[in-house]
């Protein structure tokens, strides 16, 4: 009878398991990252008997995580991708709106200046038309700072943005590291058997940490994974977590850079939240900021040029009407000559959008692009009689450069913020032809500044400012639309990475459901075979009674 009761009992005690592990199953359906468990039952070794060997009943084999690497590695790098689409897309959206907004539309000013020059050419002494002209460039400049001042907020928002998801990135790997170690102990306190629950908090976890940038993972035999960065910078390894810091670019350009281990590495992150925000600023925001410079540059130099070979109404050579723009220099950190640089706009035909970076070897400069790095051509030795020249910019070198010294050209990033006009003074507007006398009805530079409008000034002569200005606007939309195509290619592919993921790991309350009746009649059937044994045990103890 005690075999009998036993072979009950052990029943009892394997599908009261498989109910508690099917009830677990049900009540964390909607728990975020959890894999459904199953339970694997396996005989008792029998015993031997003359006749044969006679069952000892059931037992717990494992209590199994369904759960497949792929799978979940799939998703996770869907979910970097998805998320730094979503980020990217959200900016592109933005900036697009920006750019075609009526309130900071470019374009009507742009016309309305060179407009007010047309009606300055047709009445050139007219107090009241030369007002209206310098009102026109007080607009269209005002117009170009607006559109800096937001297009800096943007910039601003980035360096916010990079700040709080590089702060959540971080505490995420540290859980994660904790996560690793309390993974690590349960696995060896329990013969190797896995914590499955531990185990789907390590890969939600890993998915959040995929959610804010590019991972690649390594999974350890002791249950803990390692996580490193696309380009293999340690995030976590076993217990041991490693911050990604935060610090000014090494040009102090108001740009932040992610760092570890006190080096910057923002140029080889990508993917997830933070690479979104990077390649936003790198690929968004900077050029924007570029294009409107350049046009803002552009604007002012040719026009005053062109007021300044005429005649004003006090018979005096014209002067500037807007102020022009500097070209930014900046010097890195870590340089240890003491070289100054000056730089200024010599050409806007070849005045570019990019930002510079010049290099000191220890005998010749060099050049290339900010951005892509690539080289660029550069003439001159950076004296006054022969300075540095690459971009439509003039640069001459004061002081000592020593070998490795490196500075940050920015022609045009920040012009559009510095466009002014220079005068109030509707008098100094020069209307009239060189060597005209004073109050001269002469028209005809008044007419070559109206000209400007027209005149294709930029790309070596293939643009005017309207075009270029057209042509930004264009590009930018073209940006926003296919940011919004990727973004929805993304997302289809992390939601088929889910469903893969849920159809594989996934809780199926119909199957519980199923799941329940089965073990629920097992255990009816086991506490029927221990009543059975109790009840015929009773019957021999009354037997031998009698």
């Amino acid at each position: 009878m005690s075999d009998m009761l036993g072979t009950g009992l052990s029943a009892l005690l394997a599908y009261q398991t498989a109910l508690n592990t099917t009830s677990h199953n049900i009540s964390n359906a909607n728990t975020e990252g959890y894999s459904r468990q199953r339970v694997s039952l396996s005989s008792v070794q029998g015993t031997g008997t003359g006749a044969g060997y006679v069952g000892a009943g059931v037992q717990i084999a494992q209590i199994a995580r369904i759960s497949d690497a792929s799978t979940v590695n799939l998703l996770q790098g869907y979910t970097s991708s998805q998320s730094r689409a979503d980020t990217y897309a959200s900016y592109a959206s933005r900036l697009d709106s920006l750019m075609s907004d009526s309130s900071l539309n470019l374009a009507t000013p742009l016309s309305g200046f060179f407009s007010a020059a047309n009606a300055l050419a047709n009445n050139p002494t007219s107090s009241s038309v030369r007002q209206a002209f310098l009102a026109a460039g007080d607009t269209l400049a005002s117009r170009f700072n607006e559109i800096q001042g937001q297009l800096d907020s943007l910039n601003d928002e980035v360096n916010n943005g990079l700040s709080t998801t590089v702060g959540e990135l971080n505490q995420y790997t540290d859980q994660l590291a904790k996560l690793n170690n309390q993974i690590t102990v349960a696995q060896a306190q329990f013969g190797g058997q896995a914590p499955n629950d531990l185990l789907d908090q390590r890969d939600q976890l890993v998915k959040e940490i995929s959610s804010r940038i590019g991972v690649r993972t390594e999974a350890q035999a002791d249950g803990s994974v390692n996580v490193f960065t696309t380009t293999g910078q340690a995030l976590v390894l076993a217990g041991d977590a490693t911050a990604l810091g935060l610090a000014d670019d090494a040009y102090h350009s108001g740009n932040l850079d992610i760092t570890y281990g006190g080096q910057s590495i923002t140029s080889q992150i990508s993917g997830g939240a933070i690479g979104g925000l990077l390649d936003t600023r790198r690929e968004l925001i900077q050029p924007a900021q570029n294009e409107i410079g350049r046009l803002a540059t552009a604007l002012a130099v040719s026009v005053n040029q062109q007021n300044a070979a005429g005649v004003d109404l006090d018979g005096n050579a014209g002067g500037n009407l807007f102020t022009v723009p500097a070209v930014g220099v900046l010097t890195n950190t870590n340089n240890t000559g003491s070289a100054t640089l000056s730089a200024s706009v010599s050409s806007v035909s070849a005045l570019g959008t990019s930002n510079y970076v010049l290099s000191y070897d220890g005998s010749a400069w060099s050049a290339s692009d900010a951005r892509s790095g690539a080289s660029v051509s550069l003439s001159g030795s950076g004296t006054l009689a022969d300075p540095l020249v690459l971009g439509g910019v003039s640069i001459t070198v004061g002081g000592s450069a020593q070998a490795g010294d490196r500075f940050l050209v920015q022609p045009t990033t920040h012009a559009a913020g510095e466009i002014g006009m220079a005068t109030s003074n509707a008098r100094s507007i020069a209307a009239a032809a060189a060597g005209s006398a004073a109050n001269s009805s002469s028209n005809s530079n008044a007419q070559a500044l109206a000209a400007l409008g027209a005149q294709t000034l930029l790309n070596g002569g293939k643009d005017s400012l309207s075009a270029a200005q057209s042509a930004m606007v264009a590009r930018i939309g073209s940006q926003s639309q296919q940011a919004g195509i990727q973004l929805d290619a993304q997302t289809a592919l992390q939601s088929q990475a889910q469903s893969a993921w849920e159809s594989k790991s996934g809780v199926n309350l119909d199957e519980e459901a199923a799941d329940l009746i089965r073990y629920q009649q097992a255990y009816q059937a086991a506490a029927r075979v221990v009543q059975i044994a109790s009840d015929v045990f009773q019957t021999l103890l009354s037997a031998t009674k009698g």
